[in-house]
């Protein structure tokens, strides 16, 4: 398909929704919108009736997309079955439908926009079967497939490395300001290199008491935790610590040697 040919209807008015229409604007791509509001910005019909507009919205579509919350892409099938005479793209992380492709992007989305490179440097993960450029032509992103039966474990590690710290973060830094006093923008610095210090060198980036088997400092941490929600949390970390030191996480890179 030429890129002149594409033209993507995009379906909801959620976060990620609003971020695949720019891209596509940044992209020079076609598209046209839905949402169940009337009033809604991502209409590009203003028929009063929403299956009008929805019907409106598809009629120029190559590929329809479906980015919207896991518990409403069932329901809005069953409301709406003419979408089913379309190429369908669903957009969730653990989720898989009959009938329906599924292309997940691996990226938090926030309630502004990302740069174009921001945007092309998203991984997608289509399920096992599907050929990315069939699914979402024009788009330069990476991807990689992954089985359907692996989906859940995929999205729930996608959980807990992307949303579980961002709790810890804020709950660090409530108890910083509430019995301290101290502004959380004092963690920026050090979340920051933390990070980056992971990316550069995952074995080596770990600092602290945990690292050093400093057992005294541990102990004054539990102590002092003692009562809150985080003191099961330390543990459960100190529990994974001690696991992954005796029996280290072995990458498909170093089983393929």
């Amino acid at each position: 398909m030429k890129d002149h040919d594409i033209h993507y209807a995009v379906l909801g008015d959620g976060r990620l929704a609003r971020h695949l229409r720019r891209y596509f604007d940044l992209l020079g791509i076609r598209h046209t919108g839905w949402a169940r509001r009337r009033a809604s910005l991502a209409n590009t019909a203003r028929h009063a009736d929403a299956g009008a507009r929805l019907r409106q919205a598809l009629e120029p579509a190559t590929h329809v997309l479906l980015p919207v919350s896991d518990d409403a892409i069932a329901g809005l099938l069953r409301q709406y079955p003419f979408l089913h005479q379309h190429t369908l793209v669903h957009c969730s992380g653990a989720l898989s439908l009959p009938g329906v492709a599924g292309a997940h992007p691996l990226m938090t989305f926030n309630d502004g926009e990302y740069t174009l490179d921001q945007y092309r440097r998203i991984p997608f993960l289509v399920e096992e079967g599907q050929a990315f450029d069939t699914l979402l032509p024009g788009l330069p992103n990476p991807h990689h497939v992954l089985p359907v039966e692996q989906k859940a474990l995929y999205h729930a590690l996608c959980v807990v490395a992307g949303n579980f710290p961002q709790l810890l973060w804020s709950a660090a830094a409530e108890r910083m300001k509430g019995d301290l006093g101290l502004s959380a923008d004092l963690l920026g610095p050090y979340l920051q290199q933390s990070l980056d210090n992971w990316l550069a060198a995952p074995d080596a980036a770990l600092t602290g008491p945990l690292d050093r088997g400093d057992e005294g400092t541990l102990q004054r941490h539990r102590a002092v935790l003692a009562g809150d929600p985080l003191a099961d949390i330390y543990g459960a970390f100190e529990r994974l610590h001690a696991a992954r030191t005796i029996t280290p996480v072995v990458t498909g890179k170093e089983r393929a040697s």
